[in-house]
């Protein structure tokens, strides 16, 4: 890369490990992490209780048209840019995976200005295959029998799944060797029976999906610059028997959205967020209503959030201004 990046966070996850190369720092659950993957992670060690990271979501149809409102609106850009793998093509423009060519010129774009980048995957259901609907590809079920099928190393359904992690491995293969590290956030909300990977609790049901893709990115792809983010939906589902276990997750989310019933920021789903994590960083997976000020005093552990796509305006300006306004969260123009 020839371009200088921009100071804000880069900086200061520099400056944290070369305080943390004395004293010892939190290894990755890739025993083979790379450098920047570990720098990474370790940032968000160092900000616990302190600084929570403003983020957001793009879709793959419109890139940073979003991150550019954002800054539009609060003069200063999310310090986390993400965006998604896509599974559909014209007919649900915004998720094409017409548009998959731009997603690595763009996310080099994004890190040479200072961001820290997360990617995640609507995974069309392999039994389905891409390009897919939304309802009916990634919102659709398995069989028992098929679950057993797609979990059981060369079969024709595993086949079908290793086909689709490999053409996402190329992109990723890209960025590692771009020294570029990535929260990845694969196969969230697994605990909400929506997506065909998720209502499976058990050894035998989304852990043994989970364990499959990180041994097979792991041991086979290589793939060293991931940093392995688990996030569920709001516990009301249940959390514990789809937790993949701390050998193979660094870092744990909760996807966070009104529900019937339930508070948006409510306590015990911080809580029970932060007892599952055992000390690991914690972070807001998605949102759309954003946390306020006085949410954030009562739930400091949060490392991050991240506003998903269009979503974010559904805020009122003042709001999304004074999250981002807070001497406590971190942003790309802001030092804290």
């Amino acid at each position: 890369m020839k371009k200088e990046r921009t100071a804000g966070v880069l900086l200061i996850i520099t400056l944290f490990v070369c305080k943390a190369s004395c004293k010892g720092y939190v290894k990755p659950v890739n025993p083979n992490a790379s450098k920047e993957a570990v720098e990474l992670l370790n940032y968000f060690y160092s900000i616990k209780g302190k600084v929570i990271v403003a983020g957001q979501h793009n879709v793959l149809g419109k890139m940073s048209e979003i991150v550019d409102s954002v800054k539009e609106l609060t003069g200063v850009y999310p310090a986390i840019w993400g965006s998604d793998f896509g599974f559909a093509d014209s007919t649900h423009d915004i998720d094409n995976i017409a548009y998959r060519k731009y997603l690595v010129p763009e996310i080099i774009k994004q890190y040479e200005r200072g961001a820290i980048i997360t990617l995640t995957y609507h995974q069309a259901n392999p039994l389905i295959g891409e390009p897919c609907q939304f309802k009916g590809g990634v919102i659709s079920k398995l069989t028992d029998e098929q679950w057993k099928e797609l979990t059981t190393i060369g079969t024709p359904l595993y086949e079908e799944w290793r086909k689709q992690m490999d053409r996402f491995a190329l992109y990723l293969k890209k960025l590692q060797q771009l020294k570029i590290p990535i929260l990845f956030r694969p196969y969230h909300e697994m605990n909400g029976s929506w997506f065909w990977w998720g209502g499976r609790p058990g050894e035998e049901g989304f852990i043994k999906l989970w364990k499959q893709l990180y041994n097979y990115y792991t041991n086979q792809h290589k793939l060293n610059n991931l940093i392995w983010v688990w996030s569920p939906d709001n516990p009301k589902h249940g959390l514990k028997e789809f937790y993949p276990g701390d050998e193979f997750v660094d870092m744990v989310g909760c996807d966070i959205y009104p529900k019937k019933e339930i508070e948006v920021y409510g306590q015990h789903i911080y809580e029970q967020i932060v007892g599952i994590a055992g000390g690991k960083p914690i972070g807001i997976g998605e949102c759309s209503i954003l946390p306020s000020p006085e949410i954030l005093e009562q739930q400091p552990l949060w490392t991050w959030f991240l506003a998903w796509g269009g979503m974010i305006f559904r805020n009122e300006k003042k709001d999304i201004i004074n999250i981002y306004k807070n001497p406590k969260t971190k942003t790309l123009d802001v030092e804290n």
